[in-house]
C-alpha cells in the first residue's frame, strides 16, 4: 500500500504512449497546446487523449497571494500539455507525518477526451478534488479518469484550487476576502465555458462533481450566485454544504492568530490591510506550519479553514449569506441534483482510524475521551462533557473509551452528524423549493481496498463497512494510493455499475432507467424514511443494488434535540428556528442543520459603531435588502437582565449599560417554548432570551425616522423575533423607517401566576413593555425618533399591542397601534384561574404538595424545575390533542396589600380587559386593526388533514366543540346545550361532523368565534367611547391569495390554496421569511404587493393613517350601527379580477357583522368582570 495521500512530485504520466501529435487551440488567441495519449483501464478500450497542465489563471504568487484568481494571459507557440503539474502547496493532516507538498504557483487544469472523435459536442464533467480544502490533487495519479474515459462518453475536466490558507484565510473584508480555493474553481468553470468546445465539449451540458470537500464544493456552486450558468447537473459525494466544519463565521481572529504565529508584529492590533500585506511576505511552508497551532490535539479539528460569507459590497464575491439561508431562500442555482454517502460507520470512521490504530494515540485520546469525541462532533463551544456523555448515552454507548469494540458506534454517530444528516437535509430542503429532481445513492459496497486501509496505516477493521471516499475508488482512478483492481475482479463490475449511473445523470440529469428510481419530492422525507434511494451494497458476499427508503434514524431525533438545546449557545445568528418548514418538508430533518446555521442571513460585519449614554457601543452588521443592496442591523441586543434563575418567574430587570463595544452581529435564540402549531410539537430555544433586534436603512437623512416595534405571534407559546421568521428586508427596502423586533418569555415562563406577589404574571407582556422603555431611552442613537413609535404585532402580538393600549403603565410608549388578526378580548387573552393552573402545573412537574403550598414556595419550587419538563407539563393541561393550545396567557393582577406594594407598582393588567373596553377607560391612540378572511384556519387545517384527529373529533363531537370554543364557565349546562344546538344550526347546518360539507362551516365558526366576534365588538366599544376625530381608527382586510400560504405550515399535507387566505398570511408580504417560503421573483407581483402592503404600514407609521384613507369615509359609531351587515370603510388587498396575474387595493364596507353579533348575543355581551 502506498502511503502518500497527497502527492510530493510533479506528476508525469509515465504510462502515456504519444502516438502523434495532438493538438487544441483555444479560441480569442489564448493559444495552442499539445496533448498526449494515456491507456485506459479496460485493455479494450486501449486509450484516450489527455491534456494537461493549463493554466487557467496567473499564479497566485507574489502580489496575487490572497486574491481573487487572475484569468490565465496567453502564451506563444505551443504549450506542452501532455504532463500534469503540481499540485497546490499544502499540508496533509491525513497523513501520519503531515508532510508538505506542491508549489503556489498550481492554478491548472487538465481536459481528458475519447480518441475517437464525436459528430456531437459530448457532455462535460469537471472534476473536484477532495481533502478537506487543506489537501488533494488534480493530477491524473490522484484524480485519474479513467474508469469515466473507458465509456467514451462524456470528457472529463479535473482542476487544481488553493487550499488551505492560500485557498481560504480571510479578514471578513475587501483586504483579504477568502473563498479563493473556491474562486478559482469558478474561473475553471468559466474557462470551461469559454474553451471546452474547442476539445469537443458541450458548454451547456457541464456537470460539477466531487467527493468530500469536493462535494461541499460542489453545493457551495449552487448556492452561488456568481457561479449560475456555469453548469447544468451536480453531484454532491460525501459532502454538502451543510456540514458543521464547512463554515467558518468570525474570520478576522483566525488571521491575526496565524499572523501573530509566524512572527508578524502586532498581528492582533493592524488593520485587515496591513495585516494581508504581511502575511503575503510570509514564506509559503511557514503559513503552512503555522497551521498547527489550530490543532488541539494531534490533528484535530482536521479543517483549519474554512468557507466566509463575504461582504455584499467585496468585489467578485463568491457568496454573501450562509448555505441553510440561502435554502431557505430558495436561492439556488437550480440543476438536476445528486447526492451520494457511503455507509455511516465508514464515513465517521475517517476520524478514528488513525487513532485508533495508534497505541500511543489511542491511549491519550481515551485519557480525554469525552473532550476530544466533543471536538470530532464539531460541538457548539460551550457544550460541555456532559452533552457528548448525553450523546453516547443515547446512542446505547456504555464504555466511554476508543477501542476495537467500540469503534463502529463511534463511528456510526459521527457518521450521522457529520456526513447522513447534514445530505438529508440538503435533499429535503432542496426539494422542498427546486424544479429540478434531486437523488440519492448510497454505497455500501466493501472490498479489501479501501480508504479505511489508508487513514489507518493498513489496517482493516470489522463492522465498519464502505469508508468515506470508497465510492471514489470506483469512480475515479488513484494509482498514487491504490493499487488497481484486476480487470476480472467483481470490484471491474462495480467501476462498470457506478460510472454508468455516474455518466447518465451527467446525460439526463438523473439516474439511469433501469434503476426504476424517481427523483425526490419533499414529501417523502417523514421520521423514518426518506425518498427512494439506489444502493451499491452486497448480499451474501456478492455484489447487489437495491432501491430503498428506510435509513437508519436512531441518532437523528438525538440530533434534533441536541441542536435545539446545545447548537444555540454558539453564535447563532438563527434564532432557534421553530418551525421547519413543513411547507414540504419533515422537521426532523431541518430543526438541527437551521440550528447549526448560526447565522446563515447576514453579510460579516463592518464597522457599523452605534453609541449612547445610557446604552454604551455597540456594533452591527451589513445584511442584503430584498430589492436593495443593503441596509444595517443590531442583532441581538440585550434589553433585561437573563430570566434565570431568581429571576424565572420574576418582572424583567433592566439590563445594565454594556461595557466595551458589543457585537451585535448575530441574533440570538427564541425564547424557548414548545411550539403547538407544528404537527408535531417540538422544543426549542433558551431561557436566556430577552433580546431585541434594531435595523435601519444605511442611507438617512438628517432627520430622526420613524419607528415601528412589531411583536410576534405565535398564542404566547411561541414565535420568533429573528431575521429568518421575521425579517426586515421589506420595511428596510422603503429607506424611511427603523424596525424594532423583541423577543420575550412564552409559555409558562411568560405567563404561569398564583395571582399574588409570589409569582404576578404577565411577565411576557412586562418583558415588551421593558423594551418599549429600551426604544424610548435609546431609539434616538440609531436615528431614531422616541416620539413617533408604532406598536404592531400579529395574533397574539396583535393581542398584545391592544393589551399595550390598554395598560396605563405602557401610555406613552408609543403614538400609534396596529393589531393584525388580534384584539385584548379575544377567547384566549386572558387565564381565569391562574392559582389553580399553577398549582396543576406544579403538580404535572412531580412538585411535592403542589395543591398545598404556599404560593411563595409554590414559586420558588417551580423556579428549580427543569424547563423541558415544565414545558412538557403543559400538555397536561390540555382537554383533546394540542387544544388549547395557548395554555398560559395573560392574568388580571390582584391589587396586593403592604410588602408587596412594588408588584402593585409593576402591575401590567390589573383591570379586565373586556371592562376597560366597555367603560372606555384607557388611553387610546391611532388604531389600524387588520384582518384576513380564514382566520380559523390556524386550527381548523391540521384537524381537517388528519384523518386519524377528524375521526376522533367526530366521534366526541358536542363535547369537543364546546370546549373549543371556550364557552363562558358561568354558562349552565342547558345555557351550553341551547348555544350548541344555536351553532349548529348555523354553521353546519345540524349536520353535527367535520366532513368536506361541513369544513366551511367549521373554518367560518372558528374565524367568528376567535376573531371577527371580538374585532367587531372592540371597535364598537372603542367607537362608542372614543374621540375618534382626533384618535381615529381604521381597518384593512388583506385577501390576496398568493403562491404560498401559512396553511402549508399547519399541516403535513400538501394544502396549496384549499382554505383560502387563513391566519398569517399577510405577514408572507411583510416580514421575509426564508426558513418557511422561497423568496419571491424580484419582478414579481408579488413584489410590487409587498412594496404596497408595507408602503400602507409605513405610511401609517409616519402619518397616523393608512395610504388613501381620503377614500374612507371617516370610521365612528354612527356609520358603525348604520350598515348593520357591515363594518366601516376599510381597505382591501385582493386579487384582480378575471384571473389576471394582478392584485388590487379597494374600498369596502363588508364584514361578517351578521355573525360577530350572532356570538354577541350568545355570549350576552357586553359583560363586567
Amino acid at each position: 500500500m502506498r502511503s502518500i495521500l497527497c502527492g510530493v512530485i510533479y506528476f508525469v504520466v509515465l504510462a502515456a504512449e504519444a502516438a502523434g501529435d495532438l493538438d487544441v487551440c483555444l479560441k480569442e488567441e489564448l493559444g495552442c497546446m499539445r496533448g498526449t495519449l494515456m491507456p485506459g483501464y479496460k485493455p479494450e478500450q486501449a486509450q484516450f487523449e489527455a491534456f494537461m497542465g493549463i493554466p487557467f489563471a496567473e499564479p497566485p504568487i507574489g502580489e496575487l497571494r490572497f486574491q481573487n484568481p487572475v484569468a490565465a494571459r496567453g502564451w506563444t507557440g505551443v504549450l506542452d500539455a501532455s504532463a500534469a503539474r503540481s499540485h497546490c502547496l499544502q499540508k496533509c493532516y491525513f497523513m501520519e507525518t503531515w508532510p508538505v507538498s506542491g508549489e503556489e504557483d498550481c492554478l491548472y487544469l487538465n481536459v481528458y477526451r475519447p480518441v475517437q472523435p464525436n459528430a456531437n459536442p459530448l457532455p462535460v464533467m469537471v472534476y473536484i478534488h477532495s481533502g478537506g480544502f487543506l489537501c488533494g490533487s488534480a493530477c491524473p495519479m490522484a484524480s485519474g479518469p479513467e474508469f469515466l474515459m473507458d465509456t467514451q462518453q462524456v470528457i472529463v475536466v479535473t482542476v487544481s484550487y488553493r487550499l488551505g490558507p492560500f485557498g481560504f484565510l480571510s479578514t471578513g473584508d475587501a483586504h483579504m476576502s477568502g473563498n479563493f480555493g473556491l474562486k478559482d474553481q469558478r474561473l475553471a468553470l468559466q474557462w470551461v465555458q469559454q474553451h471546452i468546445a474547442s476539445f469537443g465539449g458541450d458548454p451547456s451540458l457541464v456537470t460539477i462533481f466531487g467527493h468530500s470537500a469536493g462535494g461541499i464544493s460542489t453545493h457551495l456552486h449552487m448556492l452561488s450566485p456568481s457561479s449560475k450558468g456555469l453548469f447544468q447537473r451536480a453531484m454532491s459525494l460525501s459532502g454538502t454544504a451543510m456540514m458543521a466544519a464547512t463554515m467558518v463565521y468570525d474570520p478576522l481572529p483566525q488571521a491575526r492568530q496565524l499572523a501573530e504565529r509566524v512572527g508578524v508584529a502586532q498581528a492582533e492590533s493592524l488593520d485587515s490591510q496591513t495585516l494581508a500585506a504581511a502575511l503575503r511576505r510570509i514564506d509559503g511552508k511557514a503559513l503552512l506550519a503555522a497551521g498547527d497551532v489550530f490543532k488541539q490535539w494531534d490533528n484535530v479539528p482536521f479543517i483549519n479553514y474554512g468557507v466566509v460569507a463575504e461582504q455584499a459590497d467585496m468585489p467578485e464575491s463568491f457568496m454573501n449569506e450562509y448555505p441553510m439561508a440561502a435554502h431557505l431562500g430558495g436561492r439556488i442555482n437550480q440543476v438536476p441534483w445528486l447526492l451520494g454517502s457511503t455507509s455511516r460507520t465508514g464515513e465517521g470512521s475517517m476520524f478514528l482510524l488513525h487513532t485508533v490504530a495508534n497505541p500511543q494515540l489511542r491511549k491519550e485520546f481515551n485519557a480525554n475521551f469525552l473532550e476530544l469525541y466533543g471536538l470530532l462532533l464539531y460541538l457548539p463551544k460551550g457544550s460541555g462533557e456532559d452533552t457528548v456523555r448525553q450523546i453516547l448515552t443515547e446512542y446505547g454507548v456504555q464504555d466511554m473509551e476508543l477501542n476495537e469494540d467500540t469503534l463502529a458506534t463511534l463511528s456510526g454517530i459521527l457518521g450521522d452528524f457529520t456526513f447522513v444528516y447534514p445530505m438529508l437535509v440538503s435533499a429535503a430542503s432542496y426539494a422542498a423549493v427546486a424544479q429540478q429532481p434531486v437523488s440519492i445513492y448510497n454505497f455500501e459496497y466493501l472490498s479489501n481496498i479501501s480508504y479505511a486501509a489508508i487513514l489507518s496505516g493498513g489496517i482493516l477493521y470489522d463492522k465498519l463497512g464502505a469508508c468515506h471516499m470508497d465510492d471514489a475508488l470506483y469512480s475515479i482512478s488513484m494509482p498514487m494510493l491504490m493499487l488497481d483492481f484486476p480487470k476480472s475482479s467483481e470490484e471491474h463490475l462495480v467501476i462498470k455499475r457506478l460510472t454508468a449511473r455516474l455518466v447518465e445523470f451527467a446525460k439526463n440529469g438523473i439516474l439511469s432507467d433501469d434503476t426504476q428510481l424517481s427523483p425526490c419530492t419533499a414529501e417523502e422525507f417523514t421520521s423514518d424514511e426518506i425518498c427512494n434511494y439506489f444502493r451499491f451494497g452486497q448480499l451474501n458476499g456478492a455484489y447487489h443494488e437495491t432501491v430503498e427508503r428506510r435509513v437508519d434514524m436512531r441518532g437523528l431525533a438525538l440530533w434534533k434535540k441536541l441542536y435545539t438545546r446545545e447548537r444555540e449557545r454558539e453564535r447563532v445568528h438563527i434564532e432557534d428556528t421553530f418551525v421547519m418548514i413543513h411547507a414540504g418538508f419533515a422537521s426532523v430533518f431541518l430543526l438541527p442543520l437551521l440550528q447549526l446555521a448560526a447565522g446563515q442571513l447576514v453579510t460579516n460585519p463592518k464597522a457599523l459603531l452605534v453609541c449612547g449614554s445610557s446604552l454604551g457601543c455597540l456594533r452591527g452588521i451589513h445584511m442584503p435588502g430584498y430589492q436593495i443592496k443593503r441596509f444595517e442591523a443590531f442583532l441581538g441586543i440585550p434589553y433585561a437582565q437573563p430570566p434565570v434563575g431568581e429571576l424565572r418567574f420574576s418582572n424583567p430587570k433592566i439590563m445594565p449599560k454594556l461595557r466595551g463595544i458589543y457585537n451585535a452581529n448575530a441574533a440570538k435564540p427564541d425564547c424557548i417554548q414548545k411550539n403547538y402549531l407544528l404537527p408535531t410539537p417540538i422544543i426549542y430555544g433558551q431561557e436566556d432570551c430577552l433580546y431585541l433586534n434594531v435595523y435601519r436603512p444605511e442611507r438617512r437623512s438628517g432627520q430622526p425616522l420613524p419607528v415601528l416595534v412589531y411583536i410576534h405571534g405565535g398564542g404566547f407559546f411561541s414565535g420568533s423575533a429573528g431575521p429568518l421568521l421575521t425579517g426586515p428586508e421589506y420595511f428596510m427596502d422603503t429607506g424611511e423607517v427603523l424596525l424594532v423586533t423583541m423577543a420575550y418569555r412564552l409559555g409558562a415562563l411568560g405567563f404561569l401566576s398564583t395571582q399574588d406577589a409570589a409569582m404576578p404574571g404577565n411577565f411576557g407582556l412586562k418583558d415588551q413593555q421593558l423594551a418599549l422603555r429600551w426604544v424610548q431611552r435609546n431609539i434616538k442613537s440609531f436615528g431614531g425618533d422616541p416620539r413617533r413609535v408604532t406598536l404592531f404585532g400579529q395574533s397574539a402580538g396583535g393581542v398584545a399591542t391592544h393589551m399595550h393600549m390598554l395598560s396605563a403603565r405602557s401610555a406613552g410608549l408609543f403614538q400609534q397601534v396596529i393589531s393584525m388578526s388580534g384584539t385584548a378580548n379575544v377567547p384566549f387573552a386572558i387565564e381565569p384561574e391562574p392559582l389553580q393552573q399553577a398549582r396543576r402545573t406544579a403538580a404535572l412537574c412531580q412538585v411535592a404538595n403542589a395543591w398545598n403550598l404556599s404560593t411563595p414556595k409554590l414559586a420558588r419550587a417551580l423556579r428549580i424545575v427543569d424547563v423541558e419538563t415544565l414545558l412538557n407539563a403543559g400538555d397536561g393541561l390540555k382537554f383533546w390533542n394540542v387544544d388549547h393550545m395557548a395554555n398560559y396567557r395573560p392574568v388580571v393582577e390582584q391589587s396586593f396589600a403592604t410588602a408587596a406594594e412594588e408588584v402593585e407598582q409593576e402591575a401590567f393588567l390589573s383591570v379586565h380587559p373586556q371592562t376597560l373596553l366597555a367603560e372606555g377607560s384607557y388611553r387610546p391612540v391611532p388604531w389600524l386593526l387588520g384582518t384576513v378572511p380564514e382566520e380559523g384556519a390556524v386550527r381548523v387545517v391540521n384537524i381537517m388533514e388528519n384523518a386519524t384527529l377528524r375521526q376522533d373529533f367526530n366521534g366526541r363531537f358536542d363535547e369537543l366543540l364546546q370546549q373549543l370554543l371556550e364557552l363562558p364557565r358561568e354558562f349552565s349546562a342547558e345555557q351550553r346545550a341551547h348555544t350548541m344546538q344555536l351553532v349548529s344550526e348555523k354553521y353546519f347546518h345540524n349536520r353535527n361532523e367535520l366532513s368536506e360539507q361541513t369544513v366551511q362551516g367549521f373554518l367560518d365558526l372558528v374565524s367568528d368565534r376567535g376573531f371577527k366576534q371580538p374585532l367587531y365588538t372592540a371597535v364598537r366599544q372603542h367607537l362608542a367611547s372614543v374621540h375618534v376625530s382626533r384618535e381615529p381608527l381604521y381597518l384593512y382586510s388583506f385577501n390576496y391569495l398568493g403562491p404560498h400560504s401559512y396553511a402549508s405550515v399547519y399541516t403535513s399535507a400538501n394544502v396549496g390554496n384549499k382554505y383560502g387566505v387563513v391566519h398569517c398570511d399577510d405577514l408572507i408580504y411583510l416580514f421575509r421569511s426564508p426558513m418557511l417560503f422561497p423568496d419571491f421573483e424580484r419582478n414579481s407581483t408579488e413584489a410590487r404587493l409587498i412594496q404596497s402592503f408595507v408602503g400602507y404600514f409605513v405610511h401609517f407609521a409616519k402619518f397616523g393613517k393608512p395610504r388613501n384613507v381620503e377614500s374612507l369615509r371617516s370610521c365612528s359609531e354612527a356609520v358603525l350601527l348604520s350598515r348593520p351587515e357591515g363594518i366601516c370603510d376599510h381597505h382591501v388587498f385582493q386579487n384582480a379580477p378575471n384571473d389576471r396575474p394582478q392584485f388590487e387595493v379597494n374600498v369596502s364596507q363588508r364584514f361578517r357583522a351578521t355573525s360577530a353579533k350572532f356570538w354577541s348575543n350568545l355570549l350576552a355581551e357586553p359583560k363586567h368582570y
